[in-house]
């Protein structure tokens, strides 16, 4: 076969989690209401940590099916992320948006160690991070121990997960050759390396849109469990007056998710025809990447205690995981999900509102 180019490749997968960054397209969303850098009364500015895909599919059916407008929220900025702009925490941080999703916690730990931003992670919308080896089904790669031996493609981006990850999952790093790549996968399917780091929501779908048999190691079932797609909140917003407006956003964000994750075609289809009609976005590649996200977010105890709810041994696990990675950091200083807790006392319904749907991912 071909090789895919990077940019029909990006093209066609936007949606998994791309970590290089965030960029600063905006998408005003709904009408009415006056602005501020956050917003005002009925209105909020929230920050996307990519570009529109599927993966903010739920933030669109919340504001599309009305379930902003229920909350008293007439006006929603959809802040677009990207390669080149400041990263959702810091730009929380300074009062951008009220609200944002970053990639990983470590964007948050970081922004809270290093950056001086007063952030905290308000929900975890991934209870698995999406990570994974992707390899070929003619030389799969399925578990940590077939990893010894081979060649593994790793972005620079991803060296720190990928060693903490080995690490965790007792793997001898020299017992692996690690080799820098940037974000086409063509050297796996050229046979140049045995294996991709990758995004489970990302390079396997589109390799086998392309006709590839690909596997999947995925991190998260293997020794490096971390939530991902979290929701940021300031400090200041927590304990201020706006702290209503959270209180109503997420109210809002799990009612799209539900609708999201109980329809998956229409999660793509609102995606690819109302928010990203000129991003060359595959419908087809849309709708795998919405099924196979629901795995990621209806996971652990979300059946029965709620969308983003995080618990005490998960919060615990994510934060030895940032450890190994050098990010040191209490459970009090990285998450508040006192939030999410108003959210669920007010509308139990919603905790348990998937508890009998059944999941594709």
């Amino acid at each position: 076969m071909t090789t895919m180019p990077r940019r029909a490749f990006l093209a066609r997968s936007l949606g998994g989690l791309i970590l290089l960054g965030a960029g600063s397209t905006l998408l005003t969303a709904c009408s009415g209401g006056g602005s501020s850098a956050a917003g005002s009364a009925g209105s909020v500015a929230f920050r996307l940590s990519y570009t529109h895909s599927v993966s903010f599919a739920g933030t669109y059916l919340a504001i599309t099916d009305g379930f902003y407008a229920a909350q008293g929220i007439e006006r929603v900025e959809l802040i677009e992320g990207g390669p080149t702009a400041t990263p959702t925490p810091l730009d929380v941080g300074v009062g951008k948006a009220l609200l944002g999703v970053a990639s990983t916690p470590d964007q948050v730990a970081t922004a809270r160690l290093n950056g001086g931003a007063a952030v905290k992670i308000v929900g975890a919308l991934y209870q698995k991070n999406p990570y994974a080896v992707t390899s070929l089904a003619s030389a799969p790669i399925r578990t940590p121990q077939d990893l010894v031996g081979r060649t593994i493609g790793v972005q620079a981006v991803n060296e720190t997960v990928w060693t903490a990850f080995l690490e965790g999952a007792g793997i001898d790093p020299a017992s692996v050759t690690t080799v820098p790549v940037q974000f086409d996968p063509s050297p796996l399917t050229q046979g140049e390396v045995d294996g991709w780091f990758s995004f489970v929501t990302n390079e396997p779908v589109t390799l086998a849109a392309a006709g590839y048999d690909v596997e999947t190691l995925l991190l998260a079932d293997n020794g490096y469990p971390l939530v991902a797609q979290v929701y940021v909140a300031d400090e200041s917003t927590l304990s201020g007056e706006r702290r209503a407006d959270l209180v109503k956003c997420l109210t809002a964000e799990i009612e799209g998710w539900i609708a999201a994750i109980t329809d998956p075609e229409r999660a793509a289809s609102i995606t690819v025809d109302s928010y990203a009609p000129d991003l060359g976005l595959d419908l087809a590649v849309q709708t795998d990447i919405a099924r196979i996200q629901n795995g990621l977010i209806v996971a652990g105890d979300t059946r029965s205690s709620g969308l983003m709810t995080v618990t005490d041994d998960l919060v615990a696990q994510n934060l030895a995981t940032l450890a190994a990675s050098g990010l040191d950091i209490s459970a009090d200083d990285l998450f508040d999900l006192s939030v999410l807790a108003e959210v669920y006392d007010a509308r139990p319904d919603l905790a348990t509102a998937l508890a009998d749907v059944a999941i594709d991912g």
